[in-house]
């Protein structure tokens, strides 16, 4: 059976996001309960084969909360919708840096502790974010402590 996720009057739209990673987002964007909110998880996508999908009645994302989406969602679409129609869309790119996001998993680094700066990369499938104090690189698909 072919599940959908209903059409929103007003907000924002982002499909194929990688599986699991719709959680990271809604963490991220910290909404707060005051925005109506469609979670689609482990949906069938043709593309990706399983992807997420939030959608987020009646809100924009600013550009500072477009370049930390796209860290969980590189290469999903991001669409924004008036009127039931779609008025922008674009595929989110990986920003170059990050900040305030990753805690390094380097127990030895300065930044273990406190907000840290990763510049971000991309090799094949992974994504690969280097730590600006201590120059460790990381799996980013196998980190788990976001300081979101």
């Amino acid at each position: 059976m072919d599940k959908k996720i209903g059409a929103i009057a007003n907000g924002v739209n982002i499909d194929h996001i990688p599986q699991g990673n719709a959680w990271h987002i809604l963490r991220l964007l910290k909404l707060e309960r005051k925005y109506p909110v469609g979670i689609g998880l482990n949906l069938i996508s043709k593309r990706m084969g399983l992807k997420d999908l939030v959608k987020v009645e009646n809100y924009r994302l600013s550009a500072e909360q477009i370049q930390a989406v796209s860290i969980f969602a590189y290469g999903a679409t991001y669409s924004e919708i008036e009127n039931y129609q779609v008025v922008r869309k674009f595929q989110l790119t990986l920003p170059e840096t990050i900040a305030n996001i990753i805690i390094c998993p380097n127990h030895r680094c300065i930044s273990h502790q406190h907000r840290s700066l990763f510049k971000l990369s991309a090799n094949n499938e992974n994504l690969v974010a280097t730590c600006h104090y201590c120059e460790h690189n990381y799996d980013l698909k196998a980190m788990n402590e976001f300081n979101i």
